[in-house]
């Protein structure tokens, strides 16, 4: 197993010089995250071919994508995160991984949409124990400057699992069928799992910290109420998760019905233009923000703002442009400046918690964002549609999804709020 000894009994000398062991452990996380977001993806370029066997209305399916999934991931992630906050992380993610990664293939088994909702369930089930325990894994290894770089290349796998889910469920599910598409998507997983057990140990609990003092659950969460920048950026990223949860789930219908695409072309262009170019921004908002915050920490909230705001109007031309090259250039425009700001947002929280608070304020904000942003947005967006398909038809869609458009501009006034206090909230943190 990796040897996280030296990290541990010297965490300066070992923040300061880069170490293969550490890189390691972030990179199976990384694709680990990948597969996260590869397992509930799929779903969404797969809700056409589901909604035609089952006879479903676009809200069901927007109940199946969003609520079907966060529901549970949202009510046990706070718990489970408490408890990677005093037992061993390694093990929580291993587990947890090999779980939803059985259940997604078992999503390829569903005879009914009672028995596809209880296998979405199952993956959320199971997702909710691996971000968390992951992050504060991370937060052990690189110290608070290097935080939004190493969390910028973990949030890569957003982006990583969406190109992939993208692309093979497109692939797989216009060649074999979409019940082939989950078991493609599930069974590696349960492989890897073995691999993250057997090669990684557990690295010393607040070792990139002066201390480490465990505290009960009451005074860890009236801690986080207090710190201001949690809680604002908690509002803020909810906002800007509605975005990247209504498009990922919507924008596949949306190519198929308004620009005509076959499912692998749908796999094709939106894996290569949502799921690369997010990925592209999210590995450069992590470099580019762990290098300008070196001389103000409001940098970590400054720049996210400025690239989420962006993301509104650019994503309103890709909706409503009706020249499709301009449509995949806005795509892919929205999905750079939307992907920016995770990394950094990932940081924060980490940052302005205690380490012995970490997975909490993790799960925290992860959770309840993910829980608003895949609960509320495929929902929203799918009962929209179904208001709206009366006057606009096919292209009702367009029309719905706008609402991501001004989710992230608001999210993006809530960072610039967030950033007046983020230097004082550190200060309580340390």
């Amino acid at each position: 197993m990796v040897d996280f000894a030296p990290q541990a009994a010297a965490p300066r000398d070992a923040a300061a010089r880069p170490s293969i062991r550490r890189y390691y452990v972030l990179a199976i996380l990384t694709v680990v995250y990948a597969l996260n977001f590869l397992d509930r993806t799929i779903f969404n370029v797969l809700i056409e071919p589901i909604k035609k066997e089952f006879v479903l209305s676009d809200t069901t399916m927007g109940l199946l994508a969003g609520f079907g999934f966060v529901l549970f991931y949202s009510l046990l992630g706070i718990p489970i995160a408490r408890i990677a906050d005093r037992l061993n992380r390694r093990n929580i993610v291993a587990i947890a991984f090999a779980f939803w990664s059985a259940m997604t293939a078992l999503c390829g088994m569903a005879t009914s949409v009672t028995t596809l909702a209880l296998a979405r369930i199952g993956v959320g089930i199971g997702e909710s124990a691996g971000t968390p325990a992951s992050q504060s894994l991370v937060a052990d290894l690189f110290n608070k400057n290097e935080r939004p770089r190493a969390l910028g290349i973990y949030a890569i796998g957003t982006y990583l699992g969406v190109f992939l889910g993208y692309f093979i469920g497109g692939y797989v599910n216009q060649h074999y069928g979409w019940r082939m598409a989950f078991f493609t998507a599930g069974l590696p997983g349960i492989a890897l799992a073995a691999v993250l057990w057997l090669t990684i140990s557990e690295p010393k609990r607040g070792a990139m910290a002066e201390t480490f003092t465990p505290e009960p659950l009451g005074p860890t969460l009236g801690f986080l109420a207090s710190q201001k920048t949690f809680i604002i950026v908690l509002i803020g990223f909810c906002l800007t998760t509605y975005t990247n949860y209504a498009t990922a789930a919507w924008i596949p219908p949306f190519l198929a019905r308004v620009h005509h695409l076959s499912s692998a072309e749908i796999g094709t262009y939106a894996g290569t233009f949502k799921g690369l170019a997010g990925m592209a921004g999210t590995l450069f908002g992590g470099l580019v923000v762990a290098q300008i915050s070196k001389r103000d920490d409001r940098w970590k909230l400054w720049a996210p703002a400025i690239m989420s705001g962006l993301a509104g109007p650019v994503f309103a031309v890709c909706m409503l442009t009706q020249d499709f090259k301009t449509m995949v250039a806005a795509l892919a425009l929205t999905s750079f400046l939307v992907g920016f700001h995770l990394g950094p947002i990932f940081a924060i929280a980490q940052t302005v918690a205690k380490p012995s608070m970490r997975a909490l304020a993790s799960a925290i904000i992860l959770l309840t964002a993910t829980c608003f942003g895949q609960g509320v947005g495929p929902l929203a967006v799918g009962m929209l549609n179904d208001a709206l398909k009366n006057d606009y038809g096919a292209g009702a869609v367009r029309y719905s999804l706008l609402s991501a458009a001004v989710t992230t501009v608001l999210g993006a006034l809530l960072f610039i709020w967030a950033a007046r206090s983020i230097r004082d909230d550190i200060q309580r943190a340390s």
